[in-house]
């Protein structure tokens, strides 16, 4: 693929997460053979510390080992990074601060593409992990686009905590006690008036579009994918 960018994507957190941004990339490409699809370089880092730990203040700073891992991709020859965990873009700033070569930010993209793909649309309904709740990352990006972020109550809340990182989880590989958790609290962001609904963690995204919902399902690692394939100078399908 001549005159074509090459993709670094920090990744690890958590592995499949990382491979489901690249599964993306791969399959929304349009390509008629291997030479049309992207170079990509994968740093997949499962040591990188919890964010979410980190921010709710019960675990050590992803931050070192997040740069670590960013150099490491521009040494390596990539000319942009990507990160597929939404509560790493917490320390996005850190992590641009130390490259030279730009760092899409997964959510600010997600909230442009909202804007001019979902017009109709403006109360989102997130399900993410608490650090990214607590952070307020989507509220932060959303808003400047006109857009409103719902949250749901502190129960709920942790129900989609216990559905990423429960011991029968989606991190431990699990899919069924995580569907009916995440189902509950989609039912109750639809009571409190949403218009969509956010896969704002990305192993939520793994498993949203499972429930079948009659509005539609914003899944930023999709957005990512297709956003990094046109700045590598591919096309995406």
């Amino acid at each position: 693929m001549e005159n074509k960018k090459t993709i670094g994507i920090l990744g690890g957190m958590g592995p499949e997460a990382t491979s489901d941004l690249f599964r993306n990339i791969v399959l929304f490409t349009d390509a008629k053979e291997d030479p049309d699809h992207i170079q990509i370089f994968i740093n997949n880092n499962p040591q990188i510390p919890d964010r979410t730990a980190y921010i709710l203040k019960k675990g050590p700073s992803p931050v070192p080992a997040l740069i670590e891992s960013a150099r490491q991709l521009e040494s390596w020859g990539a000319d942009f990074i990507i990160i597929p965990c939404n509560t790493a873009h917490y320390f996005y700033d850190e992590i641009i601060s130390v490259v030279s070569i730009p760092v899409l930010n997964m959510i600010d993209e997600a909230a442009r593409w909202a804007k001019v793909n979902l017009p109709a649309i403006n109360r989102f309904g997130l399900l993410s992990t608490l650090g990214t709740y607590h952070t307020g990352l989507y509220e932060k990006y959303f808003e400047k686009q006109g857009l409103k972020i719902i949250v749901p109550e502190k129960d709920f809340q942790y129900m989609t905590m216990e559905a990423v990182y429960g011991e029968k989880g989606l991190k431990a590989g699990y899919r069924k006690i995580p569907f009916t958790l995440l189902e509950k609290v989609v039912n109750h962001l639809l009571i409190k008036g949403v218009d969509a609904i956010i896969g704002g963690c990305t192993e939520i995204s793994l498993i949203v579009a499972e429930l079948k919902l009659k509005i539609p399902v914003l899944n930023p690692v999709i957005v990512l994918a297709k956003r990094s394939i046109e700045f590598a100078g591919g096309k995406a399908k």
